[in-house]
């Protein structure tokens, strides 16, 4: 009797979940509590900021390219100053020599092809300008992630001012536009030239070689030169000091050079000493 009731509960069992498991049917869920609307489940948990308050720093570096008209301005400038360094073409100009021994004065034309190079300050460029720019995006952004760990969230609208404030502190780091302005007698930094003289009384002609660095605002520079003189062709050499003189504020900049020369004469000094002291000036044509 026993193992026969146990037998029909076992039955009525396997029927009970056969029927709740036919297709269509679901089984009733446990019912939920309801919420107490006066009870917020994120209560005392931060919110995560707007999504126009994350930082990314590619993202601000093309916001302050696009929003700013300074990049187009470091681009002339750089141009402008990075010409302005280096000056090219031919040169013309007098001087007079006096000839220590015999005491004899004269004059010469001179005339050749030089390159003057100056330390003019150039400004860097739009790629560099990117870097900086995204240095600064970074440090915005490790900004405003402290802000956050705080407890304060950033504002929404914090990225436009975010991209006026890195645009401003990378203007005012690298431009400086007061301190350096175009200068009649920029620092000079190295000199080559080759040219020609004519001495109008002895009608002598001369080759000459010079080479020079810049020490302040003057150039230091040493000269080689034949001149064609008989029986024998004489050679010099000697030290040269040059001032110059930049004579327009644009980037394509023509140089005036005020010079002081001596030439020591090497291969006839046994029979005859020539040593030549000189005074001039030469204007070197930028013409690239």
């Amino acid at each position: 009797m026993i193992k026969s009731s146990l037998v029909v509960a076992l039955l009525c069992a396997i029927g009970m979940s056969a029927a709740h498991a036919q297709p269509g049917q679901t089984p009733p869920s446990e019912p939920r509590p309801e919420r107490d609307p006066a009870i917020d489940p994120t209560d005392g948990v931060q919110a995560p900021p707007p999504s126009d308050s994350v930082f990314d720093p590619d993202t601000l570096v093309e916001r302050a390219i696009a929003a700013s008209p300074t990049l187009e301005k470091i681009a002339r400038g750089t141009f402008r100053r990075a010409r302005r360094a280096i000056s090219i073409g031919p040169t013309i100009g007098v001087y007079g020599a006096s000839i220590v021994s015999p005491g004899e004065a004269d004059a010469a034309l001179t005339f050749g092809l030089g390159i003057e190079t100056f330390k003019v300050p150039v400004l860097p460029s739009i790629e560099n300008f990117q870097e900086l720019v995204k240095e600064r995006a970074k440090a915005k952004l490790v900004e405003q992630v402290a802000l956050v760990f705080k407890g304060q969230r950033p504002e929404a609208t914090a990225l436009d001012q975010l991209v006026r404030e890195v645009i401003e502190e990378a203007v005012q780091e690298v431009l400086g536009l007061d301190n350096i302005r175009p200068k009649t007698m920029e620092r000079p930094s190295l000199t080559l030239a080759v040219e020609g003289n004519r001495y109008f009384d002895s009608n002598v002609w001369m080759t000459r070689l010079r080479l020079g660095i810049g020490i302040w605002k003057l150039t230091l520079a040493g000269s080689v030169s034949a001149a064609f003189t008989d029986p024998k062709t004489s050679v010099f050499a000697g030290p040269e000091v040059v001032a110059h003189f930049l004579t327009s504020r644009n980037p394509r900049a023509s140089v005036l050079d005020v010079f002081l020369r001596a030439d020591f004469e090497l291969r006839n000094r046994g029979t005859m000493n020539t040593d030549t002291m000189a005074v001039g000036v030469r204007y070197l044509v930028d013409v690239l």
